[in-house]
């Protein structure tokens, strides 16, 4: 490998993962718990961009 493409493999955008897994998560309760799914999956969605950007942060200062 290059040296330009072993810098691109360590670029995760944790903050895009972290919507994902967050908006899914927040579905899955909400279909166990209430069956109200626009709002948990709202929170899970927030609570997953807030935590991907604080790994964001975290792993390109390190």
């Amino acid at each position: 490998m290059s040296k330009n493409n072993e810098g691109n493999n360590k670029k995760v955008p944790f903050t895009g993962i972290g919507l994902i897994f967050g908006t899914a998560i927040g579905a899955g309760l909400s279909i166990i718990l209430t069956g109200n799914t626009v709002i948990w999956a709202g929170m899970g969605t927030g609570i997953g961009l807030v935590i991907g950007a604080m790994a964001d942060s975290y792993y390109r200062k390190s």
